[in-house]
């Protein structure tokens, strides 16, 4: 079942972002903290990084987790190239997950008119932050459910700008859920503190100086009706802690028709609530940083808000009236070097009302992430 697959991911988080005008994203250099190879010392043309990162799961006896789900595995194998000069940047990526080679990032960069930046090639809509964040630069080792959804890359061109503390971006792109139809993506994010956002989640080496952001966003693919997703977002970290939160709302008909896409009824593909349309979720992640840079403690909240009435199971039975699903998730880092080698421990409990108690699902799970 793809609602299985997506509880997977939980512990399985996707890959990186290339959105250098945004405060919110890493620049190239903060993506490799303290390791990046050069290849040529002279002119520093060409940069090599990349992650690896091993986790293992275990879920409470008799849910519907699949044990191919669990045991220990190799979630990313990432290798990146990249590149820059005054005007042009450049990436491609790969990652050798399930034992075969997949391309990631590959696109270039260059500055336009306006001072604009224009990109073209593969990379992720700009339109959450926890889709945008490399997998190695996030607090938990996974994103949020939203985030899952929109952390798919597709072929397309990006221009990003900026106004002050005001910056921008503007994508069209190949559909996620059809090729042959466009997605659109309109992304502002504002720095209240003029400082920059952390290019990573949590409060991790912020030096203790209090930063606040906010982004807000709209999407609309094609092949969909005609109906808008938007996001807004706010982050604060301050000192030792740091809160993070996500909104989204789905337009009413933001489903295709006759329910293909987020849930299909033919062929049969019933994904357990997992349809999106007119529903409003909602994530907020708090962390704190018991000992600075090196122990961090972080809750984070999902609520799905399912079509109640609307959803669908795995038979595909309409679900109960009072079907509706959140997370709560607790996760412990510990930074060996910063978010370069760091230990993840975390628990994962899924609520599921309106079904049985023995629906929820409770996940744990231990993992290492290293950066070069």
């Amino acid at each position: 079942m793809i609602l299985n697959w997506t509880c997977a991911l939980l512990f399985a988080a996707p890959l990186n972002a290339e959105v250098q005008s945004d405060p919110v994203l890493p620049s190239a250099e903060d993506q490799s903290e303290s390791l990046s190879l050069r290849l040529d010392e002279g002119s520093s043309d060409v940069s090599v990084d990349g992650f690896l990162r091993v986790t293992r799961l275990d879920a409470t006896g008799g849910s519907s987790v699949s044990d191919s789900l669990l045991g220990t595995k190799i979630d990313h194998a990432r290798l990146r190239f990249s590149g820059e000069n005054d005007e042009v940047s450049w990436r491609v990526g790969v990652d050798a997950l399930n034992s075969s080679l997949s391309l990631q990032d590959a696109w270039i960069s260059l500055d336009a008119a306006f001072d604009t930046r224009v990109t073209l090639g593969n990379f992720r809509p700009p339109f959450l932050t926890s889709s945008l964040l490399d997998a190695d630069r996030i607090f938990f080792p996974t994103r949020t459910r939203n985030g899952l959804f929109y952390s798919v890359r597709s072929p397309g061109a990006r221009a990003d700008g900026s106004f002050g503390d005001l910056t921008w971006s503007a994508a069209i792109q190949d559909g996620i859920l059809d090729p042959s139809e466009p997605l659109g993506t309109l992304r502002f994010t504002y720095d209240f503190t003029g400082l920059g956002a952390l290019p990573w989640e949590g409060s991790l080496r912020s030096d203790f100086k209090s930063r606040f952001w906010a982004a807000v966003a709209v999407s609309k693919e094609d092949t969909l009706n005609c109906d808008l997703a938007r996001a807004l977002e706010l982050h604060y970290v301050g000192g030792r802690y740091s809160i993070a939160a996500e909104w989204l709302g789905y337009g009413n008909d933001y489903d295709r028709e006759a329910g293909v896409g987020p849930w299909s009824p033919d062929p049969p593909n019933f994904i357990w609530g997992e349809r999106r349309g007119a529903t409003h979720p909602v994530s907020i992640t708090g962390t704190y940083m018991f000992i600075p840079n090196l122990v961090e403690l972080a809750l984070r909240w999902e609520d799905f808000d399912d079509v109640r009435g609307d959803g669908f199971t795995n038979t595909g039975n309409s679900a109960d009236v009072d079907y509706d699903r959140s997370n709560l998730y607790i996760g412990l880092n510990y930074y060996v070097e910063g978010h370069d080698m760091k230990f993840h421990l975390g628990q994962l409990r899924e609520s599921r009302d309106g079904f049985d108690d023995s629906d929820d699902i409770t996940w744990w799970g231990l993992g290492m992430s290293l950066s070069f």
